[in-house]
């Protein structure tokens, strides 16, 4: 894989490039120009902002108003003629509901960032458990009798009490943001036989679960996020959390090395985020996150990891899942072991890769193994994971297993969750494809912005998923159906020329098709892709 190699960012916008978010809302600048690097003369930023890559903006278009205003990259429709922007009252009173709604208040954000928010669920139940808290304890007394003393007279003393949750808390309740609890849901025993498009990090972003929707999608995850991150405000990890309108069965997946952590991050997230259930990462190979404890490393530690999932059941509103491999490596097989624990956590359902951390995607996955587990942790439900990338393969696994979960396959041809609806091969054109692809730009531009670095950014994850969208071998070119996920094709030219180029392996190709949505690349651009399959280099 490409988990070793030095990676940096396809595009890097400079400060002194960027335009004062201050102009664009035509107010004065938080700090003096001589502080802020930023652009803070219109028709400047416009010498250095170039030609707009076209005259619709999709978030003027379906808002009635962009924030971008200047910046924006598809600006000429929304500004007037002193450069300021246009704003249609009536379509954004109307259409404001389905903005993605922020997943983290100024409130708790500020709260989070000094460790100002009381975790009362979670530091109950892990008391309770005889898991050790004092420490975490100490840290919020500490803060607090700094504070108080600070406040106080000359060298009056602050009266202690005990180290218990419940004694600190009467010492802070006034000083610290408290998590309001919501009534607990379940999904029930509907989930059994839904498709379930996998979480997948990088690829598995807003844009394209919206993309997957489209094509009959029933439930559908975020990519995993890291505890320690979400607890220290990290608006990059949090924004991973960001629910569209159509999924309508959502969740998010966490992942962490403690049950402190863990607890405190599913109370955190079951109390102010909108989603239907949280999944806790047990399959992750990365060396970056198994050398610390967490992802696949959990598999051979079973006692914590399920102290973890009891404690997230505990503290958790929503329904709680847990994702495994089959084991860490052909001698370590803990999968059967594990599910058949964890069964009993009270966990709404378990999902299983078919393989093992070290095998990565070599081999083909076990599914009579995921069938063992699936017998074991009855009645909770198992959705299996691997290889599936047509609704033949899917009707076969489903024997299996209690759901499938898609991942890959979805990848590299999302229309699969169609095919398994319809039962039927689809042979997508080219020019199909490429309406395919407009739709996931006009979905990121929407997310992730219509300026400089919105549109950059778009492109970059465009790439990603191009990176695994070339595999996809157009049904009326093969002999022999259905594809196979991991046989590698030979090289070959398609039925025109877009599809010629759709199927070419060079990233200097998948670069191409972003130029044709998104306008040139910038100069020195560069890319290397993040997911490279072992089974397919």
């Amino acid at each position: 894989t490409t988990d070793s190699l030095p990676r940096r960012q396809p595009f890097r916008q400079l400060v002194t490039t960027r335009l004062c978010p201050s102009v664009i809302r035509n107010e004065e600048c938080g700090v003096t120009t001589q502080v802020c690097k930023k652009i803070h003369d219109k028709r400047q930023f416009l010498e250095i902002k170039g030609s707009d890559l076209g005259e619709e903006c999709v978030i003027f278009n379906k808002f009635g108003k962009c924030d971008y205003g200047i910046a924006c990259r598809y600006s000429s429709k929304h500004l007037d003629a002193e450069l300021n922007s246009i704003v249609d009252e009536e379509k954004w009173e109307k259409m404001k509901i389905y903005e993605v709604k922020k997943t983290l208040s100024k409130e708790l954000h500020s709260n989070l960032r000094g460790k100002k928010v009381w975790f009362g669920a979670s530091y109950n139940h892990l008391e309770n458990a005889g898991i050790q808290i004092s420490n975490e304890l100490l840290q919020h007394r500490t803060k607090n009798k700094r504070a108080k003393i600070e406040s106080c007279e000359g060298d009056q003393q602050v009266a202690e009490s005990p180290i218990t949750a419940e004694a600190v808390f009467e010492e802070v309740r006034e000083e610290y943001y408290c998590l309001s609890g919501k009534t607990r849901r379940t999904l029930g025993d509907a989930i059994r036989g839904k498709t379930f498009l996998a979480p997948l990090t990088t690829v598995g972003n807003l844009p394209f679960r919206r993309v997957c929707k489209e094509y009959g999608v029933d439930i559908t995850c975020g990519e995993m996020a890291l505890c320690e991150d979400l607890l220290q405000a990290n608006a990059s990890e949090w924004a991973l959390l960001k629910r569209h309108h159509t999924e309508d069965i959502f969740g998010v997946q966490v992942c962490a090395n403690s049950p402190l952590k863990v607890a405190k991050t599913v109370e955190l997230i079951s109390s102010e985020c909108d989603v239907d259930f949280i999944d806790l990462n047990v399959g992750c190979p990365i060396d970056l996150v198994y050398n610390k404890g967490a992802g696949s490393a959990l598999m051979d530690r079973a006692v914590r990891l399920e102290q973890m999932v009891q404690a997230m059941v505990a503290v958790s509103s929503v329904p709680i899942s847990v994702k495994v491999r089959i084991g860490t490596s052909e001698s370590k097989i803990t999968g059967k072991a594990l599910c058949e624990r964890l069964s009993k956590t009270g966990v709404s359902h378990l999902a299983m890769h078919g393989r093992t951390r070290q095998q990565r995607y070599t081999k083909h996955a076990d599914w009579d193994y995921v069938a063992q587990c699936r017998d074991v942790c009855q009645p909770v439900p198992l959705f299996g994971n691997g290889d599936v990338l047509s609704y033949e393969d899917y009707n076969t696994r489903l024997k299996q297993a209690d759901g499938v979960m898609i991942g890959r396959g979805a990848l590299i041809k999302p229309w699969i969750f169609k095919e398994i609806k319809e039962q039927r091969h689809i042979d997508i054109s080219s020019s199909e494809r490429l309406d395919m692809l407009k739709r996931f730009r006009d979905y990121g531009l929407e997310h992730w912005g219509t300026d400089i670095a919105g549109v950059e950014k778009c492109r970059h994850f465009l790439l990603e998923w191009l990176s695994f969208l070339y595999r996809y071998i157009p049904v009326g070119l093969l002999e022999v159906l259905p594809q196979r996920i991991n046989e590698r094709p030979p090289l070959y030219f398609g039925r025109d020329d877009l599809e010629t180029l759709m199927c070419s392996p060079k990233s200097t190709d998948w670069i191409k098709i972003t130029e044709m949505l998104l306008g040139k690349v910038p100069d020195e651009f560069n890319f290397v892709p993040k997911h490279v399959a072992n089974s397919y280099n």
